[in-house]
Protein backbone atom coordinates (compact mmCIF):
# COMPACT_ATOMS: atom_id res chain seq x y z
CA UNK A 1 0.00 0.00 0.00
CA UNK A 2 1.16 3.14 -0.40
CA UNK A 3 3.08 4.78 2.46
CA UNK A 4 2.41 8.33 1.60
CA UNK A 5 -1.39 7.79 1.98
CA UNK A 6 -1.90 5.99 4.91
CA UNK A 7 0.67 8.63 6.59
CA UNK A 8 -2.24 11.28 4.57
CA UNK A 9 -5.23 9.56 6.49
CA UNK A 10 -3.67 8.19 9.45
CA UNK A 11 -5.69 11.40 11.27
CA UNK A 12 -8.57 12.29 8.79
CA UNK A 13 -10.94 10.77 10.93
CA UNK A 14 -12.68 14.00 12.35
CA UNK A 15 -13.25 13.48 16.20
CA UNK A 16 -16.60 13.82 17.84
CA UNK A 17 -17.60 13.70 21.76
CA UNK A 18 -21.25 11.26 20.63
CA UNK A 19 -22.75 10.97 17.78
CA UNK A 20 -26.75 10.68 18.15
CA UNK A 21 -27.37 9.54 14.66
CA UNK A 22 -25.38 10.17 11.37
CA UNK A 23 -22.73 12.39 10.81
CA UNK A 24 -21.16 13.29 7.31
CA UNK A 25 -18.28 11.21 6.74
CA UNK A 26 -17.81 12.28 2.90
CA UNK A 27 -14.65 13.74 3.06
CA UNK A 28 -12.97 11.32 4.32
CA UNK A 29 -14.74 7.99 3.06
CA UNK A 30 -14.70 9.89 -0.56
CA UNK A 31 -10.75 10.39 -0.67
CA UNK A 32 -10.13 6.58 0.56
CA UNK A 33 -12.79 5.56 -1.51
CA UNK A 34 -10.82 7.56 -4.98
CA UNK A 35 -7.97 5.74 -3.79
CA UNK A 36 -9.38 2.10 -3.68
CA UNK A 37 -10.94 2.83 -6.96
CA UNK A 38 -7.80 4.13 -8.46
CA UNK A 39 -5.55 1.02 -7.11
CA UNK A 40 -7.58 -1.87 -7.46
CA UNK A 41 -9.33 -3.77 -10.99
CA UNK A 42 -12.25 -5.59 -8.89
CA UNK A 43 -13.21 -1.85 -7.52
CA UNK A 44 -12.39 0.33 -10.81
CA UNK A 45 -16.17 0.76 -11.83
CA UNK A 46 -17.14 2.27 -8.50
CA UNK A 47 -18.47 5.37 -8.50
CA UNK A 48 -17.14 6.72 -5.43
CA UNK A 49 -19.19 10.18 -5.70
CA UNK A 50 -22.25 8.51 -6.45
CA UNK A 51 -22.19 7.42 -2.74
CA UNK A 52 -23.36 9.06 0.25
CA UNK A 53 -21.26 8.31 2.63
CA UNK A 54 -22.15 8.70 6.69
CA UNK A 55 -20.84 7.98 10.11
CA UNK A 56 -23.43 5.88 12.10
CA UNK A 57 -23.87 5.44 16.13
CA UNK A 58 -25.39 1.44 15.62
CA UNK A 59 -23.15 -1.20 13.82
CA UNK A 60 -24.65 -3.32 11.69
CA UNK A 61 -25.65 -6.88 12.54
CA UNK A 62 -25.29 -9.47 10.05
CA UNK A 63 -26.65 -12.94 11.45
CA UNK A 64 -24.40 -13.50 14.93
CA UNK A 65 -21.68 -10.96 13.83
CA UNK A 66 -20.83 -7.28 13.68
CA UNK A 67 -20.07 -5.55 10.30
CA UNK A 68 -18.40 -1.85 9.93
CA UNK A 69 -20.60 -0.98 7.39
CA UNK A 70 -24.21 -0.85 5.83
CA UNK A 71 -24.81 -0.03 2.08
CA UNK A 72 -28.27 0.61 1.54
CA UNK A 73 -29.62 0.87 -2.30
CA UNK A 74 -31.77 4.27 -3.05
CA UNK A 75 -34.99 3.35 -4.69
CA UNK A 76 -36.33 5.47 -7.21
CA UNK A 77 -38.87 7.42 -5.36
CA UNK A 78 -36.10 8.36 -3.35
CA UNK A 79 -33.83 9.68 -6.17
CA UNK A 80 -36.78 11.04 -7.46
CA UNK A 81 -35.88 13.71 -4.69
CA UNK A 82 -32.50 14.26 -5.37
CA UNK A 83 -30.62 11.52 -8.23
CA UNK A 84 -27.39 12.67 -6.94
CA UNK A 85 -26.78 9.35 -5.05
CA UNK A 86 -27.26 6.08 -5.93
CA UNK A 87 -26.03 4.01 -2.15
CA UNK A 88 -25.47 5.27 0.91
CA UNK A 89 -22.85 3.86 2.99
CA UNK A 90 -22.59 3.96 7.08
CA UNK A 91 -19.85 3.53 8.79
CA UNK A 92 -19.71 2.67 12.72
CA UNK A 93 -17.77 5.33 14.04
CA UNK A 94 -16.95 4.13 17.27
CA UNK A 95 -15.11 1.06 15.74
CA UNK A 96 -14.02 3.12 12.84
CA UNK A 97 -12.14 6.23 14.72
CA UNK A 98 -9.60 3.54 15.96
CA UNK A 99 -8.95 1.36 12.96
CA UNK A 100 -4.91 1.88 11.32
CA UNK A 101 -5.12 3.41 7.70
CA UNK A 102 -4.90 0.02 6.15
CA UNK A 103 -7.76 -1.83 7.63
CA UNK A 104 -9.82 1.69 7.06
CA UNK A 105 -8.79 0.73 3.50
CA UNK A 106 -9.38 -2.71 3.14
CA UNK A 107 -13.17 -2.71 5.25
CA UNK A 108 -14.08 0.09 3.21
CA UNK A 109 -12.74 -1.68 0.24
CA UNK A 110 -14.51 -4.88 1.14
CA UNK A 111 -17.94 -2.46 1.45
CA UNK A 112 -17.76 -1.06 -2.34
CA UNK A 113 -17.51 -4.83 -3.29
CA UNK A 114 -21.10 -4.80 -2.28
CA UNK A 115 -21.87 -2.04 -5.18
CA UNK A 116 -22.72 -3.66 -8.79
CA UNK A 117 -22.39 -0.36 -10.99
CA UNK A 118 -24.06 -2.56 -13.92
CA UNK A 119 -22.43 -3.20 -17.60
CA UNK A 120 -22.88 -1.46 -20.81
CA UNK A 121 -25.16 -4.52 -21.81
CA UNK A 122 -27.15 -4.04 -18.63
CA UNK A 123 -26.40 -0.69 -17.32
CA UNK A 124 -28.97 -1.48 -13.91
CA UNK A 125 -26.90 -0.47 -10.59
CA UNK A 126 -27.74 -2.86 -7.84
CA UNK A 127 -26.40 -4.18 -4.59
CA UNK A 128 -24.36 -8.15 -4.58
CA UNK A 129 -24.41 -9.68 -1.88
CA UNK A 130 -20.39 -11.26 0.04
CA UNK A 131 -19.49 -14.72 -1.75
CA UNK A 132 -19.87 -16.10 1.59
CA UNK A 133 -19.63 -13.85 4.64
CA UNK A 134 -16.42 -11.83 2.91
CA UNK A 135 -15.74 -10.79 -0.84
CA UNK A 136 -13.62 -13.00 -2.59
CA UNK A 137 -12.19 -10.32 -4.38
CA UNK A 138 -11.09 -8.28 -1.46
CA UNK A 139 -9.31 -11.51 0.16
CA UNK A 140 -7.46 -12.23 -2.97
CA UNK A 141 -6.39 -8.44 -2.83
CA UNK A 142 -5.77 -7.95 0.72
CA UNK A 143 -4.81 -11.49 1.50
CA UNK A 144 -7.76 -13.50 3.31
CA UNK A 145 -5.94 -13.86 6.89
CA UNK A 146 -5.77 -10.49 6.91
CA UNK A 147 -9.53 -9.74 5.65
CA UNK A 148 -10.69 -12.57 7.98
CA UNK A 149 -8.35 -10.99 11.09
CA UNK A 150 -10.05 -7.29 10.51
CA UNK A 151 -13.58 -8.38 10.34
CA UNK A 152 -12.83 -10.81 13.49
CA UNK A 153 -11.10 -7.47 15.14
CA UNK A 154 -14.17 -5.41 13.78
CA UNK A 155 -16.97 -7.57 15.13
CA UNK A 156 -15.36 -7.79 19.07
CA UNK A 157 -14.60 -4.06 19.02
CA UNK A 158 -18.49 -3.77 17.85
CA UNK A 159 -19.38 -6.23 21.01
CA UNK A 160 -17.02 -4.59 23.33
CA UNK A 161 -18.39 -0.87 22.40
CA UNK A 162 -21.98 -2.24 22.59
CA UNK A 163 -21.53 -3.81 26.23
CA UNK A 164 -19.99 -0.82 27.31
CA UNK A 165 -22.81 1.28 26.20
CA UNK A 166 -25.08 -0.92 28.04
CA UNK A 167 -23.23 -1.23 31.49
CA UNK A 168 -23.35 2.44 31.24
CA UNK A 169 -27.12 2.89 30.69
CA UNK A 170 -27.67 -0.04 33.53
CA UNK A 171 -25.02 2.07 36.05
CA UNK A 172 -27.06 5.47 34.86
CA UNK A 173 -30.55 3.87 36.33
CA UNK A 174 -28.69 2.33 38.97
CA UNK A 175 -27.55 5.59 40.08
CA UNK A 176 -30.97 7.23 39.58
CA UNK A 177 -32.55 4.52 41.62
CA UNK A 178 -30.54 5.26 44.07
CA UNK A 179 -30.99 8.87 43.83
CA UNK A 180 -34.53 8.52 44.34
CA UNK A 181 -34.26 6.03 47.14
CA UNK A 182 -32.28 8.55 49.12
CA UNK A 183 -34.51 11.73 48.46
CA UNK A 184 -37.32 9.32 49.69
CA UNK A 185 -35.71 8.31 53.01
Amino acid sequence: MDTLFLEKIKNSTPIYQQIDEFEDADDEMREIAEYIKKTTQHNEYVEPKRVKYLYTSKPKKDGSRYGLFDLVKRNGMEKMIDDKYDFILTVFYDVWKDLTPEQRIISLDKALCAIDMGTMETPKIGKQGPDSKEYTANMRYYGADKVMGISETIDLACQRILDERKDALKEKRQSKKGKKQSEMA
